[in-house]
């Protein structure tokens, strides 16, 4: 059997031509086969061409979504590091609130607080508020995905609250530290000691003759009996404002305690300290005498409330 031969016709429109080009059976089956492994691997190049382009541009979205979640977590990591600052701060205040919250409470069991002297203050502490903590369940990454957006935004809302609620509470906080403060200083410099242990043979108010006037007059403090020598105490911390002689009280020491409160102790015998001293509470200032106008020896007591005379007896429940 002859072997059929195959038959190109090329025609060229300019030339007026027509060409003959014969291929065998077997030429034409090679062609064939060459031009479909041509068009096969044409297409597998376009197709990984647009797959790696895909990929490409997936990888690209997905660099810029992860940038944005690192700027995200470093902006929470910074509000983060802020709260955690705020509230180091607060338990500091807190602890120095509590320690003068103890203190004034040791200085009320042993001193008795005259009406008027301390005021009542509400602190206005708020509780520290419960954040509710937000779970997610379903189906993972694509879940994470939809709700993305309002839990960063819900995050950031509540990150922001807490620092406002920690601000406010240190706010609240120093107020109440500085109303204790307060109160510790007015119970510090509240002569609730007795200056010298005795009895007391004339009270505040008695009809005392004025060796001045030749008159009498109210006594102005209260004369506790002791024996000469014995060494008299300051009722309280303050500032020593006078010590020396004067006419009718004899040795003389005046202390400033603050918040209007002054005690003088007359009579003395010796002074142990002089003007512009800083004093404490039990310190020795002098010795029980006769100076001045005294029959006896004994300590002539005062305490004065912004320069007006109050009877020390109200204010005298500490020896020690």
């Amino acid at each position: 059997m002859a072997n059929k031969a195959y038959t190109i016709l090329i025609f060229s429109q300019k030339a007026a031509k027509v060409k003959k080009l014969m291929l065998s059976p077997l030429t034409f089956k090679i062609g064939a086969v060459v031009l479909g492994l041509v068009i096969t691997f044409s297409a597998f190049v376009i197709y990984d061409y647009l797959n790696n382009k895909k990929k490409i541009s997936e990888l690209q979205s997905l660099r810029a979504e992860t940038h944005s979640q690192q700027e995200e977590i470093r902006g929470f990591m910074e509000k983060i590091f802020i709260l955690e600052e705020a509230l180091n701060k607060l338990k500091e205040i807190e602890k120095q609130v509590e320690k003068d919250l103890r203190e004034v409470k040791d200085l009320q069991k042993v001193r008795k607080v005259s009406p008027g002297v301390l005021k009542k203050k509400n602190s206005h502490i708020p509780k520290e508020k419960t954040k509710e903590a937000a779970f997610i369940r379903g189906d993972g990454i694509s879940i994470l995905e939809k709700e993305r957006s309002h839990l960063v935004s819900r995050l950031n809302r509540d990150l922001l609250e807490l620092h406002r609620d920690a601000i406010q509470r240190e706010q609240n906080l120093k107020e109440f530290q500085e109303f204790l403060q307060a109160q510790k200083s007015i119970l510090l410099a509240t002569p609730y000691l007795w200056p010298v242990l005795g009895r007391i043979t004339s009270g505040f108010g008695d009809t005392r003759l004025s060796f001045s006037s030749g008159g009498t007059r109210p006594h102005k403090g209260i004369d506790i009996a002791a024996a000469t020598g014995t060494p008299v105490l300051t009722a309280a911390d303050g500032v020593v404002t006078f010590a020396g002689r004067e006419s009718e009280y004899g040795r003389l020491v005046c202390i400033d305690h603050g918040h209007g409160f002054l005690t003088m102790y007359g009579h003395l015998k010796e002074v142990h300290i002089q003007a512009g001293d800083k004093v404490r509470k039990g310190q020795v200032i002098g010795t029980v005498g006769l100076s001045g106008n005294s029959t006896g020896p004994h300590l002539h007591y005062e305490v004065r409330i912004h320069g007006n005379p109050v009877n020390p007896s109200r204010y005298l429940n500490q020896t020690t």
